[in-house]
Formats: C-alpha cells, structure tokens, sequence
C-alpha cells in the first residue's frame, strides 16, 4: 500500500507542474491577446480619426458636387461637371454580356451588342449568342 500511496503522490506531483505549466501558457495567450486587441482598437482609432479628418474635404473630391452629393452621370452632364470615373464605368456601349458568353460569340463569330439578351437586366447569354447564331 505504501507503495500505491508514493505513485499516486508522484503522479500528482507530475499534474501539479504540468498544470502550472498550462496556467503559464493560459496567462501569456491572454496578454497576447490583449496585445493583439489593443493593436486594433489603435488601428481603428487612427482610421476613423482620419476618415473623420477627411469628412471636410468632401467638396475637393472629384466625385462629390459643391453640396457633398455624389456625382452621377446625369448630374455631371446639368452642371458641366466632368463625368466621375464610376459613372463613366457604368456607361456601355450595348447589353452586358456574361464572359461565357463573350467567349461563345467570338467561337462562332457573333457580334454580342446585337444580340437581345433573356438574362436578368437584359443580360446576354450563352443560350443567347447560340441563338443569335442559328444553333
């Protein structure tokens, strides 16, 4: 028996340090982690501080009209505004078409803006192209 009870003690011995062990590595994750937060809540700070900082430059922006609003195609051409970049994106030339179909209608020599697309907005097809095509 005394021979269980000296096991058992070492065992628990063993336990002890292993488990003095985890709280160590338990204590560091936590302050990383609050490192980590801290880190982050500078990082956002900084970012809204300069948002916030740039809130007044509004009216230098390319994209904004002397009221702050956005400009959009329509109302750059009233004011004699020059077109901001993303109206000028929105701007095409034809229907969208999908990059499937683009590719199907140069593999069989369609002209994809004269094909009346069934897709949602208009869009053009595969199914569309393959029609125009005669398929």
């Amino acid at each position: 028996m005394d021979k269980a009870v000296k096991e058992l003690a070492k065992e628990v011995k063993k336990l002890r340090k292993e488990n003095e062990k985890l709280a160590k590595a338990v204590e560091k994750s936590r302050e990383d982690q609050a490192k980590s937060s801290q880190k982050v809540l500078d990082l956002l700070e900084e970012r809204l501080s300069t948002r916030d900082a740039g809130a007044d430059e509004v009216e230098d922006q390319p994209d904004h009209d002397e009221d702050g609003g956005f400009v959009t195609a329509e109302t750059a051409e009233e004011s004699g505004v020059e077109e901001a970049p993303e109206a000028q994106q929105d701007i095409q030339e034809g229907p969208e078409v999908t990059g499937a179909a683009k590719r199907r209608a140069e593999e069989l020599g369609v002209d994809p803006s004269g094909v009346e697309g069934t897709g949602s907005g208009g869009r053009v097809l595969v199914k569309d192209v393959e029609a125009a095509a005669g398929q």
